[in-house]
């Protein structure tokens, strides 16, 4: 998933690939709605694994994984809000190093996630991605929201769960 957070730091737009392009119009509606980053882990969690139960039913692997995902942010990060990941500078080497610390106020309501989860699906509906890829788009949001609110190592901790699933979603016979 290393692509990506470097096409979120310096790209343009059309040297995007779609599902660059559909992980970056999904991260532009979180960081609009300053979405938290375990209601946008949340949200992307369960588009995400709809799709997939939509295809192969509901398994017991799913919920294995919302859980994994939903204890990932620890009580320092859950409530941060969803930000752009630094960017390089034109013509320079080093890297903004801005941390995102603003925490948002209130906590989104059931309701509010599912209609933020409705949006979402909306978007990925429109732009027809294959399965892999509207699940590589949603991954890789995911690991841009946490590296934008918690820094490149947490990130890297969660690509490793992510990718212990894509694994068993890939080689198990699930996603093809």
């Amino acid at each position: 998933m290393e692509w990506i957070r470097v096409f979120q730091r310096g790209r343009k737009e059309d040297e995007l690939s779609p599902k660059e392009r559909l992980g970056g119009e999904i991260m532009q509606l979180l960081v609009a709605r300053e979405t938290s980053l375990a209601d946008a882990l949340d949200v992307l969690t369960r588009v995400m694994l709809q799709a997939l139960a939509a295809k192969y039913g509901n398994m017991d692997e799913f919920h294995r994984f919302y859980e994994q995902v939903s204890r990932f942010p620890v009580l320092a990060e859950r409530d941060r809000a969803v930000g752009s990941i630094p960017k390089k500078y034109p013509g320079t080497s080093s890297w903004e190093t801005t941390v995102l610390t603003r925490t948002v106020a209130m906590i989104q309501e059931p309701e509010s996630i599912h209609r933020l989860a409705t949006e979402v699906a909306e978007i990925i509906t429109k732009r027809r991605p294959s399965l892999p890829d509207g699940l590589e788009a949603l991954t890789g949001t995911m690991l841009t929201a946490i590296e934008a609110t918690c820094g490149r190592e947490r990130a890297d901790e969660f690509d490793l769960l992510v990718g212990a699933f894509s694994r068993w979603a890939i080689f198990g016979g699930r996603v093809q």
